[in-house]
């Protein structure tokens, strides 16, 4: 680090910049010295020239040596110090030649001269040329170059016509000529290779340092111009000034170089440069312009004297090429504005429409039903739920989902009219657009729909079925698209709960139970912590000698106003809610706590389980078995002794379900599957469900005493149980004849009515006594 800050140090350039501007300094007052006929040594003059072009090159050798400098920025700067050797020789056998009058050859020194000043300046071009430029356009290259092309003609008029043709025309020797016009040839090669860097931009060395480079080319220029006033006696001395000027902005743009090497770019430099640099084209038909205006008003004095041809000639084809170099822009101009108006379409089609079915999204179709209200009364619209679809997602990935996605956006599309409007709102959720639905063309359209969702989706190679739940909601007076779309869902949501594939037209009544069940809802949510939830338990008994065994933890709502309220109202609320689970973590930790209690008062063999019903919902939740194993730590229960049960609609084709099952069986919680036999699958599950216990289904209980298949099903459930060594609990014994013949197919539990209804825990306590009698 001591090593890098003292290299940088020694880059300094200030202190070599300070002494060039010392030495211009002297330069200019020598000069205006010499010109006021004041005594003035020439000898200082001769020192002058040399010293400047020494202090360039040991600025350039300097940054060439910059720590971390780019290497094209590297090798550009030692190129230019080669240069800085080349002008010293070159610039002090021109200053000599200027001052020699004691020399009698002057054209020998003047001819060693040009030749190294015209090799400096091939190296100047050689070295800009070979700096890296930024990526371009076809059409930004023909811009630039034709640009290019209109500042070289500019300035190849203004030589001809303010050096050349004078040389010409006052027949001077023809080596002085040859080589001025060496000179100027070499000069708008170098000014087109500057203007090249300048106007294109390059990354490695500073814009600001390009732009100083490129004053020294037309300081150049016009010190060639002027030629016919510097060679007068009494301003010979601006010759040298003009090569001290350019040693001076040399050493200029080396410490621009320097100093910019050490600070971040400043952001959006290219566009500023590219501003900028835009201009000269201008600049240079403005200048041509001026030129043919002083011509022809020269020409109109003095016809004899003044050749405005050439000047004419020359305003001609600068203005030919920027009028095709504006042509040209124009020609781009347009396209350029082709594709803002196609970027346009495509930007307001993206924000209209969805990108993976092609079909109008929510924000579009919102548009298009509050258009639609406005010009026709009957309108309608259909809102469709894909019903299970989140297992596919689930169990087939994502790929598989965006595939049924895409099918049944093409079914819909063929179930409606040419002017209707297909539309996905979002996830699985999509909507039509009837313009013209009177009377019952709305549900007609509806079924329609269902209809062409029969058949088997091809998605990915999988054949699947596809189920929707659509809600009808046809324009009423009055309806804004709020409105409409809000009785829509309202309808779809009355579909689901009639189960899947259904469609359901939206009736007023609807409303007021949706904000029924919504008031249920939030009711249910303040009673969690409150004494209005509690927990009621049923005992579960051994059928042998009515003895408890175990006992149901039960789910209670006592409503602030109406009363105790059923659970088959509140319970799917919650489920449809999504307050199932809050609920259930509390239920879960409740029953441990109890369990947990009786288990300490009455010993082991007073409740040998407790079960806990667990919806569905609660099993996809990530922090299920989390809330399990916190409520077993919490209330120090054996997790051999919660007995957690499911049905099996909540587990049948769930892999996540199944998965968390596993996982509480690791914990040591037995599993029960409840309403055993109704499903139809349910045989399957007991390959992929952890199971410990089934529950006979109370519908097989209720006529297990007649000799049909009632009872043939309990008692394969039954041989089922056992042969898998799984327990068998019977549900919904009401009569000691079910009792009895349950018993006598094999099954040891049983819980109904005929032993107890769910009982508060201090009833249940009163039969936990080792005095109590068999329930």
């Amino acid at each position: 680090m001591g090593d890098e800050h003292l290299r940088a140090e020694r880059a300094d350039t200030r202190p070599l910049l300070i002494a060039c501007l010392t030495i211009f300094g002297l330069g200019c007052v020598w000069t205006v010295f010499f010109a006021a006929g004041l005594p003035a040594p020439k000898v200082l003059m001769w020192l002058t020239v040399p010293a400047t072009s020494v202090v360039a090159m040991l600025t350039t050798l300097r940054v060439a040596r910059t720590p971390g400098l780019h290497p094209a920025a590297r090798r550009f700067w030692a190129t230019l110090s080669v240069v800085e050797v080349l002008v010293l020789a070159g610039a002090s056998f021109m200053t000599a030649a200027t001052f020699a009058q004691w020399s009698s050859r002057p054209l020998l020194l003047v001819g060693t001269a040009v030749p190294l000043l015209a090799v400096a300046l091939l190296i100047v071009m050689w070295a800009l040329l070979r700096l890296p430029l930024g990526e371009r356009s076809r059409s930004e290259w023909v811009r630039l170059t034709l640009d290019g092309a209109t500042v070289m003609a500019g300035a190849a008029l203004f030589l001809w016509h303010l050096v050349l043709r004078p040389l010409a025309q006052s027949h001077t020797d023809v080596p002085k000529f040859l080589g001025i016009l060496l000179i100027s040839l070499v000069c708008l090669l170098a000014l087109v290779a500057v203007m090249k860097v300048v106007m294109v931009g390059s990354g490695p060395v500073t814009s600001a340092s390009l732009r100083l480079l490129a004053l020294t080319i037309l300081i150049g220029v016009f010190a060639s111009a002027a030629a016919p006033i510097t060679n007068q006696p009494r301003w010979v001395g601006l010759q040298p000034i003009s090569i001290i000027v350019n040693m001076l902005i040399v050493t200029w743009s080396a410490h621009v170089q320097r100093r910019g090497s050490d600070e971040p770019a400043a952001p959006r430099a290219g566009a500023r440069r590219q501003r900028r640099f835009s201009t000269l084209p201008y600049v240079a038909v403005a200048a041509t312009s001026l030129l043919l205006a002083v011509q022809s008003f020269r020409a109109g004095r003095d016809q004899g004297v003044v050749d405005i041809a050439p000047v004419a000639l020359g305003a001609i084809l600068i203005t030919g090429i920027v009028v095709a170099r504006q042509l040209f822009a124009l020609r781009d101009n347009a396209h350029l504005l082709d594709s803002v108006s196609r970027h346009e379409q495509q930007l307001q089609h993206q924000a209209t429409h969805d990108t993976l079915t092609g079909l109008a999204n929510r924000a579009g179709f919102s548009a298009l039903v509050g258009e639609a209200l406005t010009q026709d009364a009957s309108a309608a619209v259909l809102l469709i739920d894909l019903d299970d679809f989140k297992e596919v997602n689930d169990t087939l990935g994502h790929d598989v989902g965006d595939a049924v996605l895409v099918a049944v956006a093409e079914r819909l599309r063929a179930a409606v009219r040419g002017g209707d409007v297909v539309a996905r709102l979002g996830g699985d959720e999509f909507a039509v657009l009837l313009r013209h639905a009177p009377g019952g063309d709305a549900d007609r359209a509806a079924e329609r729909v269902l209809s062409l969702l029969v058949p088997p989706v091809n998605a990915a190679g999988h054949h699947l079925l596809v189920h929707a739940s659509i809600g009808v909601a046809p324009a009423g007076p009055g309806d804004d698209l709020g409105t409409l779309l809000r009785k829509a869902d309202i309808a779809m949501y009355a579909a689901k709960d009639r189960g899947k594939g259904n469609s359901v037209g939206y009736t007023p009544d609807m409303a007021a139970r949706i904000q029924a069940h919504a008031e249920l809802g939030a009711d249910l949510r303040d009673a969690i912590g409150t004494e209005r939830l509690y927990l009621r338990y049923q005992p579960i008994v051994r059928l042998e000698d009515g003895a408890l065994f175990g006992a149901e933890a039960l789910m209670r709502f006592e409503h602030p106003t109406r009363g105790p309220v059923s659970p088959a109202e509140f319970i799917p609320v919650a489920e449809q809610s999504g307050l199932i689970v809050p609920l259930g973590r509390w239920a879960l930790r409740e029953a441990c706590r109890q369990a947990s209690q009786w288990l300490r008062q009455y010993g082991d063999d007073a409740l040998r389980s407790i079960t806990v019903n667990v919806a569905g919902r609660q099993l996809q939740d990530p922090g299920f078995v989390d809330d399990v194993r916190a409520a077993l730590a919490a209330t120090g229960l054996p997790a051999q002794r919660l007995l957690v049960e499911v049905t099996e609609t909540a587990v049948l084709n769930d892999g996540p379900a199944i998965a968390t099952l596993h996982e509480l069986r690791a914990l040591g919680v037995r599993i029960a599957l409840d309403d055993f036999g109704t499903a139809a699958s349910s045989l399957g599950l007991l390959l992929t469900c952890p199971v410990t216990t089934l529950k006979l289904d109370r519908s097989f209980v209720e006529e297990i005493t007649t000799a049909g298949r009632p009872a043939a099903v309990a008692q394969a459930v039954i041989h089922i149980a056992k042969t898998l060594d799984l327990s068998a609990v019977a549900e919904g014994i009401e009569t000691p004849a079910q009792a009895e013949s349950l018993r006598r197919q094999g099954y040891e539990l049983g819980q109904g009515y005929l032993y107890a209804r769910p009982l508060a825990p201090e009833e249940l306590e009163a039969r936990l006594e080792p005095a109590a009698q068999p329930v």
